[in-house]
């Protein structure tokens, strides 16, 4: 994840400077929401899990406490991090279920308009907590959170995206 370092713990340097820069682009009057990912990782550190137990497919309800473990960290960090900066933000998690269900995929939408509405950051990841995916069903969970940009992007009718990712595809620069 791009939020955490190689070791597990948050990439406050990088979550800052984020931070800093949603900051400017709502001072510039653009509604913004963050899609983040780091609760697993975060968490894997948090529970002294190895990287290798983790990353098994196997081992979903590992995966699970390791997102339940770091989801609490990761967004009181954001909290604290856009609160310094004059700015409020919301914890959304979703799951792929809220994408084919059209009553839930209204009411993600009504309540992200709504925190639009009313000037705070929607923080939105994976509610990896519950998704349960053993082989990483598309079906029943994203496969990163690039996919789920996508979605909420569309979802909100988005004129742009912007993605830190680590995740493999075309990269021009570090």
């Amino acid at each position: 994840a791009v939020v955490i370092n190689s070791d597990g713990q948050l990439a406050l340097s990088r979550m800052g400077g984020l931070v800093e820069q949603l900051k400017e682009l709502k001072r510039s009057g653009r509604d913004v929401l963050l899609v983040s990912s780091g609760a697993v990782g975060l968490g894997r550190s948090i529970l002294g899990l190895s990287r290798d137990v983790v990353s098994d497919p196997a081992n979903v309800i590992d995966r699970q406490a390791c997102a339940a473990a770091g989801q609490e960290t990761l967004m009181s960090t954001y909290t604290s991090m856009f609160s310094a900066l004059g700015l409020k933000c919301a914890q959304v998690l979703i799951t792929q279920h809220d994408f084919s269900s059209p009553e839930r995929y209204r009411y993600l939408t009504d309540t992200l308009e709504k925190l639009a509405e009313l000037g705070i950051i929607p923080v939105i990841n994976e509610n990896d907590a519950v998704t349960g995916c053993r082989e990483l069903d598309k079906e029943m969970c994203f496969s990163d959170n690039d996919m789920l940009s996508a979605l909420v992007a569309g979802g909100v009718g988005a004129d742009a995206v912007a993605m830190m990712t680590d995740v493999d595809g075309v990269y021009t620069r570090p």
